[in-house]
């Protein structure tokens, strides 16, 4: 009969040696290389229609198109003469959604591309008025009540 330090040296010959020899040398973080081609992006909001007047914040996420990373960038950024600037960018498409936030409320949702080069953006926003109860117009009520469901039920 067989004895245990024979049957357990058996085990690990039939277990352990060819999981050893499949193996590949130097995996580890040490491999991942960081990503080389970078490129910037700038989102422009043109508020020409409002006077120019500046944009206080806007919150950006950043998709990769592919599907691999979402939320690649997701920040809220001051924005210097209605521009945001995003730098050290990996190159390719990414979905983008600008949330602008402070009295311009606006939202843009488009795909983009980031490059070398960098790109340029132009998000046009839509007028803004403030509230003026001088040129609130109401409309008159019409008081025919022979049109309604309740005369016409069966």
């Amino acid at each position: 009969m067989p004895t245990l330090t024979f049957i357990f040296s058996c085990i690990t010959f039939l277990f352990f040696i060819p999981a050893i020899t499949f193996a590949k040398p130097g995996r580890s973080d040490k491999d991942i290389q960081p990503v080389k081609n970078k490129g910037y992006v700038i989102f422009t909001l043109d508020n020409s229609i409002n006077g120019n007047k500046p944009v206080e914040a806007a919150y950006v996420i950043l998709d990769k198109y592919n599907r691999t990373g979402a939320g690649y960038v997701s920040q809220k950024f001051q924005v210097n003469d209605n521009k945001i600037i995003l730098t050290d960018l990996p190159e390719g498409k990414y979905y983008a959604d600008i949330f602008i936030q402070g009295f311009y409320k606006q939202h843009f949702c488009r795909m983009i591309k980031v490059r070398k080069k960098g790109k340029t953006y132009t998000f046009k926003l839509p007028e803004v008025d403030l509230y003026n109860p001088d040129t609130v117009v109401i409309p008159k009520e019409s008081d025919d009540y022979s049109k309604t469901s309740v005369v016409f039920m069966k």
